[in-house]
Parts: C-alpha cells; sequence; structure tokens
C-alpha cells in the first residue's frame, strides 16, 4: 500500500505550517499541514544550509518560503511554490494551470532549451500537474520524439566465453576457463548496441521518475518508454557516464532529453538543493530566471527596437575605480544595449512587485523602489555614455499596470540639466507568453532620445 501524497500549493514568501503562526502576512499565500508531514519537511531542512536559503525556519512550527520556485517533495508531502505572482490558494486549478505555465516558459531561456517559442502542444497535456509533473511530462515529450527518430548505438567492447572463436582470444582467461571445456573460446570482441551511455542515463532517469512521479499518465507514458530502453543497462555511476557523453553530428535530437536527465539524476536545478533518497526538490531562484528571460525577450526584440547588440552584465573592461594599473568595482547593468542608431541604454530587470502608493504626508504617489537600486542605476547613467533615461523591468501586477518615470532630483546646476531619469516598465508576462509575442513594445525607446 501506497502512501497517499498531500499536495499544498504557496507562493514565494508564503507560509507552510503545523501551528499557524501568532502573525501571518495576507499579502502572501500559507497552507496548513499535518506534524507528521511538517518533520519531515523539518528533517530536508536541516539535511544541508543550502536547503535552509529556500525556507526560513524559527523554531516555531511553520516555514517561509523564500525566493526559490518549483517542488519539494518528499515521501507524504508535495510542496509547490509557484512565483509570488500568484495569491490566493482558493483559486481554481485553471488558474493556478496558468500561473505554472507562465513560470515553464519564462525557465526554458535559463535551462537553455533551444526550441524556446512557446509551443502549445507542450503543455497540451499538462491538466493540473504541478511544476514537477510539468517537468517530468516535458521530459516524457522530448523523449517520444527522440524515440521515434531511434536509439543510437556504437560498437561496445565485450568479453564473453563463447562457443566459437570470434573477435580476439583473450589467452589468459581462455586457459583459466576452458582448461576443461575445450569446445569453448574466451574472447573479446564489439558489439554494436544501443547500450551506449546517453541511453543508459536516459534509462536510469525514466526508472528514477517511474518512482517519484504520481501522476497517472506521466506513469503510463514512462512504462511505455521503459519498454523502448530494454537491451539497455541502467547507469551504475551517473558522474562517470556524464563526463562520457558525446553527442557527435547526428545525435543532436539527443541534447534536450539528456539535459532533463541531467536535471533529475544529478538535481541539477540551479541550486544544489536536495535531501534523503525520499526527498527532491526542484527549484529554480526567481531573479535569475527574470533576469535570463528578459534576456530572452530583449535578443528577439533587435530588429523592432533598433538593438545592435545585448550586453550582458556589461561590457567586460568596464570598471568604476582604478588605483594605478589595478581595476576595482567593475560595471555590470543587466543589460546594456547597443543601439544602431543613438546612444547606448542602460536596462535592468527586478524581479520585484512594484506598488504605486499615496502617500499622505507628502501628497503625493510613492514607488517601493529600493535606494540600492536608484544609487547602482544612477552610476551606470553617468559612467556610460549612454541616454539619460535608464529603464528597469518588473513583472506586471494587479497594482502596478503603468509605465512610471522617476527623475533625479539633484541640486548642482550642471547635474540638474541633464534630467536623468529611471523609467519603471511593468512587464505584462502572460500576454508575452500566452500570445506567442516574445517582443518588447517598438516604440518603448523612442520617447527619451
Amino acid at each position: 500500500m501506497t502512501n497517499r501524497m498531500t499536495a499544498k500549493t504557496i507562493s514565494e514568501y508564503g507560509y507552510i505550517y503545523f501551528e499557524e503562526p501568532k502573525y501571518l502576512n495576507d499579502k502572501f499565500t500559507h497552507e496548513r499541514i499535518t506534524e507528521n508531514e511538517f518533520n519531515e519537511l523539518l528533517e530536508y531542512w536541516n539535511d544541508t544550509d543550502n536547503n535552509q536559503s529556500i525556507l526560513e525556519y524559527t523554531g516555531k512550527k511553520y516555514f517561509k518560503a523564500t525566493s526559490y520556485v518549483g517542488v519539494i517533495q518528499s515521501k507524504t508531502l508535495s510542496i509547490e511554490i509557484l512565483p509570488k505572482i500568484y495569491k490566493n490558494p482558493e483559486d481554481s486549478e485553471e488558474v493556478k494551470k496558468n500561473y505554472r505555465n507562465i513560470f515553464i516558459q519564462m525557465l526554458k531561456p535559463l535551462i537553455d532549451i533551444n526550441e524556446v517559442q512557446i509551443n502549445k502542444a507542450n503543455l497540451s497535456t499538462t491538466k493540473n500537474k504541478n511544476i514537477y509533473e510539468i517537468f517530468i511530462a516535458m521530459f516524457i515529450e522530448y523523449l517520444d520524439e527522440l524515440i521515434h527518430k531511434g536509439l543510437k548505438s556504437s560498437y561496445i567492447s565485450k568479453e564473453d566465453n563463447h562457443y566459437f572463436l570470434k573477435g580476439r582470444l583473450k589467452f589468459n582467461q581462455h586457459i583459466k576457463q576452458n582448461y576443461i571445456r575445450k569446445e569453448r573460446f574466451y574472447v573479446e570482441f564489439d558489439e554494436y548496441m544501443s547500450d551506449r551511455v546517453e541511453n543508459r542515463l536516459l534509462k536510469s532517469t525514466i526508472e528514477l521518475l517511474l518512482k517519484k512521479t504520481n501522476d497517472y499518465e506521466n506513469k503510463r507514458k514512462l512504462r511505455q518508454q521503459l519498454f523502448i530502453f530494454n537491451e539497455v543497462n541502467i547507469s551504475t555511476n551517473y558522474d562517470v557516464d556524464i563526463s562520457k557523453i558525446n553527442l557527435h553530428r547526428g545525435m543532436e535530437y539527443y541534447e534536450i532529453p539528456v539535459r532533463f536527465a541531467k536535471v533529475f539524476l544529478k538535481h541539477q536545478s540551479f541550486t544544489s538543493l536536495r535531501g534523503k533518497d525520499n526527498v527532491f526538490a526542484l527549484l529554480f531562484p526567481m531573479e535569475t530566471v527574470f533576469e535570463k528571460y528578459m534576456e530572452f525577450v530583449l535578443n528577439n526584440s533587435k530588429d523592432r527596437l533598433g538593438i545592435k547588440n545585448v550586453y550582458i552584465n556589461g561590457r567586460s573592461d568596464e570598471y568604476l575605480l582604478y588605483d594605478g594599473n589595478c581595476k576595482m568595482a567593475r560595471l555590470q547593468p543587466d543589460y546594456l544595449l547597443e543601439m544602431i542608431e543613438g546612444k547606448d541604454i542602460i536596462t535592468d530587470a527586478k524581479w520585484k512587485q512594484i506598488i504605486l502608493k499615496e502617500n499622505e504626508s507628502k501628497g503625493c504617489d510613492a514607488v517601493n523602489i529600493s535606494s540600492g537600486d536608484v544609487y547602482q542605476i544612477f552610476s551606470y547613467l553617468h559612467y556610460y555614455d549612454a541616454r539619460n533615461t535608464a529603464y528597469l523591468f518588473v513583472p506586471k501586477t494587479e497594482n502596478f499596470k503603468e509605465n512610471q518615470t522617476l527623475t533625479y532630483g539633484m541640486s548642482h546646476t550642471v547635474m540638474k540639466a541633464e534630467s536623468k531619469k529611471i523609467k519603471i516598465i511593468p512587464i505584462d508576462l502572460e500576454n508575452l507568453i500566452q500570445n506567442n509575442k516574445f517582443v518588447l513594445d517598438k516604440d518603448m525607446f523612442n520617447e527619451y532620445k
């Protein structure tokens, strides 16, 4: 009899608890679990320091999620952490599915999947699966394509005691084993087989996921695929086999399934977060996911926006401080846009919920942008020969839907004339993804030249 899995969904910074804490921030989701489930989660949290970076625990009977999104799955508990744009645990499964799909599509550039454009078929069978099951479904789909094209074989060196001479006689072993059995030959030979390291890793992934998945459709498809790998052994050493991967010409279609295999087998979810054998975590830092996604969007918007080059973290040899020959404090704007016409443009991306809130004492609407971000962008605007307006990309939310331009206030006459500005651009992720758009508004940078 298998244990029934309890599934809970919260957002970044959401709470999971056995005893409800006295103070809960209603801005974020919260879910109750049983004491046994809580203890399973506590064991995972205690396992490594890395695990403690994705859950905050204060010794009370609750955990608070941080900025990682994905799934933590123990023997009896599955906790799905969605991006913080997800707010309400009472939302329908259709709404949750929408948030999952947005996250999965944002994630594709980060895991470097070449077919990064939206393919509705990829997610057509996900139904109400959580992020982990969606990842399994994606692996299954890419593996189906591989199987359709055919498993690659190679010549494998083997030794065996045959009734006929085949290949090269291993004289010493032949004498030892066949002193009495004169009709046999101990030989070494090459055999053309599908039992190569890439296939062993894929078969090992199938067997692992059969133990981890709780989705009937995923389990059914994995069993069908396992049959195709019947003549392939499982990997006995993932690290050794991964080091031997050779995706030579003609094996390009292995690239994505093998990349997924590494994620599952080696827990490579950009976090190295894992627990005991009965706990699995597939987690991604949302700040990195958003930055990588915006890099992808900007590169897809080059022609539309008149961009010649998108430099990630600035150009390679630009520093703010010098001491003789020593360079210090490298300038690293998220994206430095070299325009075909006109000056460079400074852009940054922050996975942050911007709120435009009325400040009654000052009689104005204030934006919750951090001082650190303001200072950092200010230094970029004054170092580079760039336009006077920097652009800050943030996720669009119910509280922040429209562009907001902020001007640096400076008392010095010369500086004042320059009118340095930050324009905050809310990115409509749902629109970009669902409408297969992937490009920014063509007039975005025309306002301030």
